[in-house]
């Protein structure tokens, strides 16, 4: 899945932990032996788990165990339980029930899109939180939908703030161009808010369209005309789309639904954290 580097797990123990636990330390009980246990307190996707353990045993936890991610846990059940001395426990443990609580959120949002989706592949943009973007692209994994663009050198996507700064003719002649160039393995795709640019640049061999904030009566049109004119055309649709609504657009005959709700609308699934003397 994704991968984050030993920085990156040493950088997330280091915003709950700058020096020294305080409270811990203080009461003298940071060698006593306990088991932490992370329950979760409704039903959910489980996320992050693996990167959970890296932490616990970073902080010099001697037995981690975890159900994994992408597996689906009900009310009640541990999704981590951990083994070690009390001050490793509680170094460890804000830092790992946020990063469940947010993950396991977005991939349990996620699943529920996905399966009103049905058959139709789920897909979400980049626009997680700042800094938050591997913990959210695992999640959405998680969840069982597809990250839809990574970042800005991935894909091409043309926008209209693209169009905007360059004549319709120039335009074209520069997707043409592009299309017979040594990039013309990438495939180019443009993002459109009316049937009347979709047909502008299908007729120049675009075959894959973003199709914006269309309503779902209008898109259905489009979606059949633009199929039975140009066969090979992939469409998907994007724009508001999140759980109430998102059967309706995967229903309208594209070919994959892109949004960016789980980020927006999920919320942190609740988890109950216990630590206990052995």
């Amino acid at each position: 899945m994704i991968h984050f580097t030993e920085y990156e797990i040493d950088s997330l123990i280091e915003e709950d932990l700058p020096y020294f636990d305080l409270t811990t330390d203080s009461l003298g009980i940071g060698n006593i032996d306990a088991v932490m246990t992370f329950t979760a307190r409704e039903d959910l996707i489980v996320s992050c788990s693996e990167e959970v353990a890296r932490i616990l045993r970073k902080v010099g936890v001697h037995y981690v165990e975890i159900v994994s991610s992408g597996k689906s846990l009900k009310r009640g059940e541990v999704i981590v339980k951990a083994e070690g001395k009390a001050g490793s426990l509680h170094r460890a443990w804000k830092v790992c029930q946020n990063i469940l609580e947010y993950a396991c959120g977005i991939a349990t949002y996620t699943n529920l899109m996905v399966k009103e989706a049905g058959s139709v592949p789920l897909f979400t943009t980049r626009k997680s939180q700042p800094g938050f973007k591997k913990i959210a692209l695992k999640s959405v994994m998680s969840g069982g939908a597809h990250p839809h663009r990574l970042g800005l050198s991935e894909t091409f996507l043309i926008f209209k703030n693209h169009r905007n700064l360059l004549d319709e003719k120039v335009l074209l002649k520069r997707i043409r161009e592009l299309q017979k160039s040594s990039m013309a393995e990438k495939q180019i795709a443009v993002e459109v808010d009316s049937f009347e640019d979709a047909l502008t640049f299908a007729k120049i061999g675009v075959c894959l369209f973003q199709l914006e904030k269309f309503p779902v009566k209008t898109l259905l049109k489009v979606v059949s005309i633009l199929k039975e004119n140009y066969p090979d055309i992939r469409l998907f649709a994007t724009g508001g789309i999140k759980l109430e609504n998102v059967k309706e657009y995967a229903t309208a005959g594209v070919d994959g639904v892109i949004t960016t709700a789980p980020f927006y609308y999920a919320n942190p699934a609740d988890i109950k954290v216990n630590i206990e003397t052995i």
